[in-house]
């Protein structure tokens, strides 16, 4: 499967859980290929008598940079947990610079990674969302 194949399957999973995601060129290099909006749900908020509990959902932003399955073991093979590049030989000239964008997402707080498949997705931003 060609990786707009493993990108489609990913954006109907979003799509069908209730968020966005959307791919295409993007002028900057390196950007992530899909940007999304994966829905959570929170609970609580103030008002003037305390704390309310209430089932809200909302998105929140990860970008993915999409691979093949053999792609995706080929470049973690070459980045530490980080995305740091530890070997260079093994990534295609762009890939070192899509691993320091997903770094530099990721040390701004926000939520970058590389995937292949929905599942992954979804163990990342749970994970990241439980504090794990």
């Amino acid at each position: 499967m060609l990786e707009s194949g493993y990108q489609s399957k990913i954006i109907k999973e979003i799509n069908k859980m209730g968020g966005h995601a959307i791919n295409g060129m993007y002028t900057k290099s390196g950007e992530a290929d899909l940007q999304c909006g994966i829905p959570i749900y929170v609970g609580m908020y103030m008002d003037g008598d305390g704390p309310i509990w209430e089932q809200k959902k909302i998105l929140i932003h990860v970008a993915i940079e999409v691979k093949t399955e053999k792609d995706y073991y080929r470049v973690m093979r070459a980045v530490d947990v980080d995305y740091n590049v530890i070997d260079s030989k093994p990534l295609k000239k762009h890939e070192p610079l899509q691993m320091a964008k997903i770094r530099l997402l990721r040390k701004k707080g926000g939520l970058a990674l590389v995937a292949y498949n929905f599942k992954q997705v979804m163990d990342y931003v749970t994970g990241e969302m439980n504090g794990k």
